[in-house]
């Protein structure tokens, strides 16, 4: 797999297939592996030519000390578009990849041509969540640091996260590892890189992505939300202020639908992509995209 050198910085993608193009983007923390492990690669590449590659900082992309928030990744992408001679993309986002991507359409509209966002919480939409750190994807990640001695504290503050565990004992990372599935045990080997860096702090800025400029997107958007999402309420402010949203839901997920309903994610991603590929008239009356489907329009026609 490649690199490509976008003002200084090395990027490490992967491209497969032929036709409309389609950029995966993962999560904070993440990298492009997980696209490979669960196959939707391979899956979309068949219809599609589809571009995927790790985020500043993140898998074998160059570490720099800033430039993480939602504003700069999309200005990452950007570059990468122009670099890759892409035409205008379908975006697919898992969390903060979601919302890099929903920045990418409010700053550069005609390089997107619609949105997948898997599972997203949005800085400027932060009043819509007001209890970020009740969520069990939280307290959950609280209880395992906690059973090796690390307190994470009861708010949501990544740049804690990734200096505790850049500072943690080789017995309490062995402890954590026990605790955790394999594809997390990938996730925790990241952090102590993300340490020395902006990246906690600047993946929770608004960075100009706010409530106004969310609600001004107008390409079509899939707003694909687990079935134990902790970012319901987000998921019911899309619905309602965003004037082309459908709604649809990953069954079993609670926040990592990737990892955790692998093949319904991939199918979910294939079916509302092949209906933004065939535009509106492929909605049967009522929003539906295509016969049978559960997926549902969330503004009135």
């Amino acid at each position: 797999m490649p690199y490509v050198n976008l003002d200084g910085t090395r990027f490490y993608y992967k491209q497969a297939g032929q036709g409309p193009d389609v950029v995966l983007l993962h999560a904070v923390t993440s990298n492009m592996a997980v696209w490979l492990f669960i196959g939707i690669v391979e899956a979309l590449a068949d219809e599609f030519r589809v571009t995927a590659y790790d985020l500043r900082g993140h898998g074998q992309t160059d570490v720099t000390p800033t430039g993480y928030t939602s504003a700069d990744m999309a200005g990452d992408l950007k570059k990468l578009h122009a670099a890759l001679g892409l035409g205008p993309a379908y975006l697919v986002g898992h969390s903060f990849g979601a919302v890099t991507a929903l920045h990418a359409a409010v700053l550069y509209a005609d390089l997107v041509r619609g949105l997948i966002l898997s599972d997203p919480f949005f800085p400027g939409l932060a009043h819509v969540e007001p209890n970020l750190g009740d969520t069990h994807v939280w307290r959950e990640l609280r209880e395992t640091f906690g059973r090796s001695g690390v307190d994470l504290g009861e708010q949501v503050d990544f740049d804690r996260l990734f200096k505790a565990v850049a500072a943690m004992a080789p017995a309490q990372v062995e402890q954590v590892r026990k605790d955790m599935n394999a594809p997390s045990v990938g996730w925790l080997a990241q952090l102590p890189r993300l340490a020395r860096t902006t990246c906690g702090t600047d993946a929770f800025a608004v960075a100009g992505l706010t409530e106004e400029a969310i609600r001004s997107v107008r390409q079509p958007v899939v707003a694909l939300y687990d079935e134990h999402t902790p970012f319901a309420a987000t998921r019911e402010y899309l619905a309602r202020h965003l004037p082309s949203c459908i709604v649809d839901t990953v069954p079993g997920a609670k926040h990592v639908a990737p990892l955790q309903s692998s093949k319904e994610f991939v199918g979910l991603v294939q079916k509302h992509l092949r209906s933004m590929v065939l535009g509106p008239s492929s909605l049967v009356p009522g929003g539906t995209p295509g016969a049978g489907d559960k997926g549902q329009r969330t503004r009135d026609e």
